[in-house]
């Protein structure tokens, strides 16, 4: 028994469950446990370390050198600039950059894939019960059953986000897992619909109306879902369809409920298409001292080192607001070296990979899809988490498949070789 629950496997599916931030603290500090993402940053950098030292394997990846880049380089950059700038101790530019450690997720990922040797089928299995489990979580503190945190320790910027009354029970708890399952589905669904599969994508969807509340992901959804069934027609109606059947039964059941949502998409909209707003000062902001700077970058100032920029600029100035620009302002003229490197790298390592299940192609969807909104993006400086885990993925079952073609050619015995993934979407 024990030896199963310290089994490579098991300790994958931990890592993805962990990794899927549904029991970190939110960004805005009214769900999760404190620090509890601070600590397992720290796990996964001192076990990337450790495996740079003394795991030979993980130097023969040059996806390696791309993770490297972006989970230590680039935040001990970011810090640096920002100490030479406004004269920010190092070490609280490192803590506000601390998600980008996750990049180094890929080497852990990597060796525990290598280890247990999962199918895509496995991988889509722990991936959707990480999705699931966030789902669950958040509608728990939606519906009032888990309290909200009333003490945490990180208080500096709590004001009076998520008391808009447009909004007054968001909770962001595993959005990047919850999408990448949505997407995942989709696919599903188009290679072989069923209920079942159109009953969990409604629960995501509704999971990002009622709990999430991010209109920008709502139009990204929509737009996945036209890619990927742009031809299979057939599908998406029978799934309309049925979304409609269940909405229709269910606005029966509760009238009011419904009118309360239509009345606040309303104003919703109405807010997103308003000008001027946060992000847009935040924008002006950002342009205007990058180029005071002369274009040198000046890092990311910390909440917890003298009130960070809501000393300089405003309480409400959030770099990961304003997307690109966030990165223009830590970077400056280096941005676009830093973004071309980025997607290029990226892409480079997802073609690598030929045959991609569900999973593997939600992955790569993310990535175009973001690539896409790349200027309101902030998944090069807050991405690291699913990043390391997707180039892991795409790294495995890249070398799975040759190791696979090598031992046909050979006739090497099954048990010596990686299991074979699945086959392409058509």
């Amino acid at each position: 028994m024990t030896r199963r629950l310290l089994s490579y496997r098991t300790l994958l599916f931990i890592l993805l469950f962990l990794n899927s931030a549904c029991l970190f603290l939110t960004d805005n500090k009214k769900a999760g446990l404190p620090y509890l993402r601070e600590m397992f940053i720290v796990a996964i950098v001192l076990s990337a370390l450790t495996l740079l030292l003394v795991w030979r394997r993980a130097h023969q990846s040059r996806a390696a050198f791309w993770v490297v880049c972006f989970g230590l380089l680039l935040p001990l950059l970011s810090a640096c600039l920002a100490n030479a700038k406004f004269g920010q101790p190092v070490l609280f530019g490192l803590l506000e950059e601390r998600r980008s450690f996750l990049y180094l997720l890929f080497f852990p990922a990597l060796y525990l894939m290598i280890k247990a040797r999962p199918t895509q089928e496995e991988l889509e299995r722990f991936f959707l019960v990480s999705g699931l489990a966030c789902v669950t979580v958040g509608y728990l503190y939606y519906l009032g059953i888990l309290p909200e945190n009333n003490d945490v320790a990180f208080t500096v910027d709590e004001k009076d986000y998520g008391l808009n009354p447009l909004r007054p029970n968001r909770f962001s708890v595993g959005a990047a897992y919850v999408s990448v399952c949505a997407y995942m589905l989709m696919y599903r669904l188009r290679r072989n619909y069923s209920l079942a599969s159109v009953a969990l994508l409604l629960l995501f969807a509704s999971y990002l109306w009622l709990v999430l509340q991010t209109r920008n992901t709502m139009l990204v959804w929509a737009l996945a879902g036209l890619w990927i069934f742009r031809s299979r027609w057939g599908v998406l109606l029978k799934s309309g369809v049925a979304v409609v059947a269940i909405v229709a039964v269910a606005y029966f059941i509760v009238p009011d409920f419904f009118t309360d949502q239509y009345e606040r998409f309303n104003a919703l909209l109405f807010e997103a298409t308003s000008e001027g707003g946060v992000r847009a000062t935040t924008s002006d902001i950002v342009l205007q001292e990058i180029q005071q700077n002369y274009y040198i970058g000046m890092g990311a100032l910390s909440l917890q080192w003298q009130n960070g920029f809501a000393r300089l600029y405003s309480a409400y100035f959030y770099l990961s607001d304003v997307g690109l620009l966030g990165v223009l302002y830590r970077f400056g003229f280096l941005t676009p070296i830093v973004a071309l490197f980025y997607y290029f790298g990226y892409w480079r390592i997802m073609r690598q990979c030929r045959r991609k299940g569900d999973l593997l192609s939600a992955l790569q969807l993310d990535f175009l899809l973001n690539a896409l909104n790349f200027f309101l993006s902030t998944s090069i400086m807050y991405g690291g988490d699913l990043a390391g885990f997707a180039i892991a993925a795409f790294v495995y079952f890249a070398r799975a498949s040759v190791l696979s073609n090598e031992s046909r050619r050979h006739s090497v015995a099954p048990e010596h070789s990686y299991r074979q993934p699945l086959q392409q979407h058509r």
